[in-house]
């Protein structure tokens, strides 16, 4: 019986992370602060939502920063200092984080050849969360792109190339929620890309 619930749970995870039809509504009621700073930039909240699988299960709050009156089309392609906090309301493994990202990635068209080398070196920094864990995810222009869990900074990846393919899996058209897309962008027209 635990076998079944946890494959159960397992499957029910892994299709909340990959599917793109999970729903999202805006105003995240996690306890993302208002302001963060990302080196000498003070970055406030721009949107914020919470993914939700087929409506009912809640699988994490998410919370984009941005520097204040920031056009929605820079944080999509622009080299415009960004982070993006998202803290899990439930146990994902980094094996359904890796797989959720590489289905967008995909989906966008986006030419992973030419980033294969430092997506390996994410995805071998990515770790397991639980619930109440949190992953951010920054990126100044003319610097890395930082990935931390918990406040604990695991990576650092260099190019502006590598930003922007990777803050799209949750900004651009075929994000992995367009309603997510939607309330962190927060601005009512996302472009498109």
């Amino acid at each position: 019986m635990k076998t079944t619930t946890r494959l159960f749970n397992a499957v029910l995870i892994a299709a909340a992370g990959l599917l793109a039809g999970h729903s999202a509504k805006a105003g995240a009621p996690g306890s993302f602060a208002p302001v963060l700073e990302l080196g000498a930039e003070q970055l406030t909240i721009r949107g914020s939502g919470t993914a939700y699988y087929a409506r009912l299960i809640r699988v994490y709050d998410a919370a984009l920063y941005a520097p204040a009156g920031s056009p929605a089309a820079d944080l999509v392609e622009g080299s415009t200092p960004r982070c993006l906090q998202i803290e899990y309301r439930r146990a994902v493994r980094k094996d359904i984080i890796i797989e959720a990202a590489d289905t967008v990635l995909r989906r966008q068209g986006v030419p992973v050849a030419a980033l294969q080398g430092r997506l390996d070196r994410l995805k071998n920094a990515y770790r397991d969360v639980g619930p109440g864990d949190r992953y951010q995810l920054c990126h100044a222009p003319g610097g890395d792109t930082r990935l931390s869990l918990n406040g604990e900074e695991l990576i650092r990846i260099p190019g502006e190339d590598f930003a922007v393919a990777y803050f799209g899996i949750w900004l651009r058209d075929g994000a992995i929620s367009d309603e997510l897309r939607s309330a962190l962008l927060a601005d009512g027209a996302a472009p498109t890309t």
